[in-house]
């Protein structure tokens, strides 16, 4: 009598990468749930200055308070749904660009333009608040009024990054690329090393595959690897290790000796997304700054050229679903778990 053998885990089927309805449950009971990363407070340093997003179609506005804490609002005017006027640093106000409401940076209304203020109550109609977080000089959002707490996952996240001393890391610019796939098919393909040798052939020269690895966590994964230190492009270090951490559902982490990166998957439409890469170095000179940043554009076109070419074959009549390895591919199939557990 033959051993049984184990069937290989099924991934999810061809239609949650091509169908609005899987879209539609992703955003109402993941996005519109978790805690979201927006980018680094860096880019707000003065009371006053502003940070205007869209974010899964809601349009927010980060502000730094005279007390150098940060608020986020919609950024919807609350008369007509107008939205403020784009003016990046040192507002006074807030000044919608429809019927010129003003508000001070706090939210309050100050100037309801077109009716006396005995008319209304200007309380009743403050900017709608969203609620912040400040982490590791990070703004994470969510839009929930009763949010889950920010430590369930980040107090986690915070112990395995504690050796690395993000406060070190200084910002250098943000980098963004638009991609014709499901945000899903990305963030599957950066959960497994197994494409690196055949996708990245330099990265494969610069990392030792035999060493790569991925640790479980809830809502969160770890990737990490080798580097080979006469081949790497990052900074010299002791520890030549890179570091890729998924925190559910769409922030990336990449650590690397010398160079903090975040990246944040943005689905725009059930088959394309936006990735917002940025960028933060701790005492590492321009030229190895700019050959970090060149060979990381470098290994993103390569994903994005599979991730496109995913994309359309997921809508082929000819695949339905796929088969997800054990040994290999065990972030994806964490990372879909997810998916589906925040989904029924």
């Amino acid at each position: 009598m033959g051993v049984s053998k184990n069937k290989p885990t099924n991934s999810l089927s061809a239609d949650w990468y091509t169908d609005d309805k899987f879209l539609k449950k992703e955003i109402n009971q993941i996005f519109l749930k978790s805690w979201l990363l927006i980018g680094p407070e860096a880019q707000i340093s003065n009371p006053g200055d502003c940070l205007f997003q869209s974010i899964v179609d809601q349009p927010i506005v980060c502000v730094r308070q005279e007390d150098n804490s940060i608020k986020t609002f919609f950024n919807i005017c609350r008369h007509r749904a107008g939205s403020f006027e784009n003016k990046k640093s040192k507002n006074n106000y807030l000044v919608c660009k429809y019927h010129g409401w003003t508000y001070s940076i706090n939210g309050q209304l100050k100037s309801p333009r077109g009716f006396n203020k005995s008319e209304i109550t200007s309380e009743d109609l403050c900017l709608k608040y969203i609620n912040t977080k400040i982490w590791k000089g990070l703004i994470f959002i969510n839009f929930c009024d009763k949010p889950t707490s920010f430590g369930t996952t980040f107090n986690d996240v915070g112990r395995v990054l504690a050796p690395y001393k993000l406060e070190n890391f200084v910002f250098e610019k943000k980098v963004s690329y638009r991609i014709k796939s499901n945000w899903k098919v990305y963030l599957d393909n950066f959960l497994e090393g197994l494409h690196i040798p055949i996708v990245h052939p330099r990265l494969n020269d610069v990392m030792d595959y035999r060493s790569y690895n991925t640790k479980l966590y809830k809502n969160f994964s770890v990737q990490s690897g080798k580097l080979d230190e006469s081949k790497s492009p990052y900074a010299q270090s002791s520890n030549n290790v890179a570091y890729y951490f998924t925190i559910y559902p769409n922030i990336l982490f990449n650590i690397a000796p010398g160079r903090f990166q975040t990246n944040i998957i943005e689905p725009l439409d059930v088959k394309e997304c936006v990735v917002h890469f940025d960028y933060f170095f701790d005492s590492v000179c321009e030229k190895e700054i700019l050959r970090d940043i060149n060979f990381s554009d470098e290994i993103q076109k390569e994903d994005i050229l599979i991730c496109e070419g995913v994309q359309k074959n997921l809508s082929s009549i000819g695949f339905e679903k796929g088969i997800i390895s054990d040994k290999y591919e065990i972030g994806v199939k964490h990372f879909q778990d997810y998916i589906r557990k925040s989904t029924s």
